[in-house]
């Protein structure tokens, strides 16, 4: 049965070099690594391949990161985790051209192939450009352009290609990863914070790393390939194809931090007002709960109605809790059942097991919430305590 599989194996690689060609003995297979650009969507980098044949004529990129932004419900879809995203496939020198002009470096490692491994990964990217292959679901984290270098690869060469940790100095979570590679859009790496669960606070694997370019990269430089019972470097030349001065420049002039920061003590300041006075300020009661209220309910969609991988078991919903859409009308009367009392301590109960949730890292909050919760314990306190007139 083992030498049949391989047969077949062997007549199925067959039918797809006499489909795509065959290459050349001068064929290479680069992986590409294209540095940060200044758009949101540029913030973590690019990763293509390269098949080069001189012989053949053939230079030609790979690239994995296309989609049609302009496309119907395109935005709908990737809330949604079912956003497509394409295979493209032309000239190397009009992919090299692009980034070039939006001055981002690239970096090629020709891989340390034999000419079947060539063939073979040649033969897969034909394959996944069929009109019929070319579209996949995206995932930021698991399935991407950057993940697709380590999984084709892998998918060829088996067991005989080894991701080493060697050039891994620290332990990171997927979370802290995002963190440092999306520094310069502060808002946007609070939305990723809030929005994602505990998954992404587990410590993440070296091939998990890879769903980043800049790792892909380091990846790469430190892996090895099995060949004939020792180990050799899995890229045997690295090229520099273009140097840029770009650096990350700071996207937002106000940081989050820094507002809510503001926000928190002008409502505490509120707060204290009417402790002193013996009143509640009941729009601002009314405000609080249904803006946790209905970010709560978000959090809940994406974790039981959508297609995301990394918005389940969500506990930033210990703060943005549902059913203070319901209970912020009941808020702005000036009085209130007695039931609301109770419900307001389980509030403020709920912000204590967050504080245990962050500080035994089950999951990591972002730290431009921390005034936010500040100011949450403080008016939840007053309520609980005095600010409530029960009918």
């Amino acid at each position: 049965m083992k030498h049949f599989i391989i047969f077949l194996l062997l007549i199925f690689s067959f039918q797809l070099s006499a489909q795509f060609g065959r290459l050349s003995d001068q064929a290479e297979v680069s992986i590409i690594t294209v540095g940060p650009g200044a758009n949101l969507y540029d913030c973590f980098g690019h990763s293509a391949f390269r098949i080069k044949d001189p012989a053949k004529g053939l230079d030609r990129a790979y690239n994995y990161g296309q989609f049609d932004f302009t496309e119907g419900g395109f935005v709908a879809k990737f809330s949604m985790g079912i956003a497509q995203y394409r295979l493209g496939a032309y000239p190397f020198q009009n992919f090299y051209n692009n980034y070039v002009q939006e001055n981002r470096w690239l970096t090629e490692q020709v891989l340390n192939l034999n000419l079947e491994e060539k063939q073979a990964i040649y033969n897969a990217l034909e394959t996944n450009h069929l009109p019929e292959n070319r579209k996949y679901v995206y995932d930021p984290f698991f399935d991407n352009c950057a993940t697709r270098m380590r999984d084709i690869v892998k998918e060829v060469m088996g067991d005989a290609i080894l991701y080493n940790s060697d050039h891994l100095t620290k332990t990171s979570t997927i979370r802290s990863l995002v963190d440092e590679n999306s520094y310069n859009h502060p808002w946007v790496d609070l939305g990723i914070d809030v929005a994602l669960g505990a998954i992404i606070d587990k410590t993440a694997t070296p091939e998990q790393y890879m769903y980043l370019p800049d790792y892909v990269l380091a990846a790469y430089a430190n892996a090895s390939i099995i060949r004939d019972g020792r180990a050799v470097p899995a890229v045997k030349q690295t090229n520099k194809l273009f140097e840029s001065d770009y650096y990350e420049i700071r996207q937002e002039k106000l940081s989050p931090t820094l507002l809510f920061v503001v926000i928190a003590v002008v409502l505490t300041i509120f707060t204290v007002r009417d402790y002193m006075k013996g009143q509640r300020s009941r729009f601002l009661d009314f405000g609080i709960m249904l803006v946790t209220g209905l970010l709560g309910a978000f959090l809940i969609f994406l974790w039981f109605f959508t297609y995301h991988k990394t918005t389940v078991n969500n506990l930033n919903i210990l703060w943005a809790f549902a059913p203070n859409v319901v209970v912020a009308f009941y808020l702005i009367k000036r009085e209130t059942p007695k039931w609301v009392r109770v419900y307001i301590r389980f509030l403020f109960i709920l912000l204590i097991a967050m504080a245990f949730v962050w500080l035994l890292k089950l999951q990591v909050f972002n730290m431009a919430m921390l005034p936010i919760m500040l100011l949450l314990a403080v008016r939840y306190g007053f309520l609980w305590q005095k600010g409530l007139k029960t009918a």
